[in-house]
């Protein structure tokens, strides 16, 4: 195993590039087994030398109940999940999940630049109307 010691002495530390890099070759390194379950990468943090990932392991075929709450409720809203969305200030977004137990901001969206915001429903709405115009 190699060390990432700097030219100053000084370990290095992760920034959001190398959290990136890193949680890439994670993904990467898990596509290619077969271990008999779906395996998926999801949120990480990083802190000086560290990262953290979320590692969700289904069976194959399982459920997955967030997946379908956010279909059924972008079917009861009449948004298409897979549309590319447009809202000033934020620029282009798509639908990535719905949260029942945000009332307010029920809906994450991610925008191109892989950021992650909280939308109300009217927001969502609003702009599904504009992309329709």
């Amino acid at each position: 195993m190699t060390t990432h010691a700097t030219t100053a002495g000084i370990p290095p530390v992760f920034n959001v590039a190398s959290a990136n890099a890193a949680g890439d070759a994670v993904k990467k390194a898990l596509a290619s087994l077969n271990i008999g379950y779906e395996l998926e990468i999801g949120r990480g943090s990083f802190s000086g030398s560290e990262l953290s990932l979320q590692l969700k392991v289904r069976l194959p075929g399982g459920h997955n109940p967030e997946q379908a709450m956010f279909e059924l409720m972008c079917k009861r809203h009449g948004f298409d999940p897979a549309a590319k969305l447009h809202k000033a200030g934020f620029g282009s977004f798509t639908l990535d999940s719905y949260h029942p137990r945000r009332p307010k901001y029920p809906w994450t969206v991610t925008l191109e630049t892989g950021a992650q915001y909280k939308f109300t429903t009217e927001a969502v709405e609003d702009a599904f109307a504009r992309l329709k115009s």
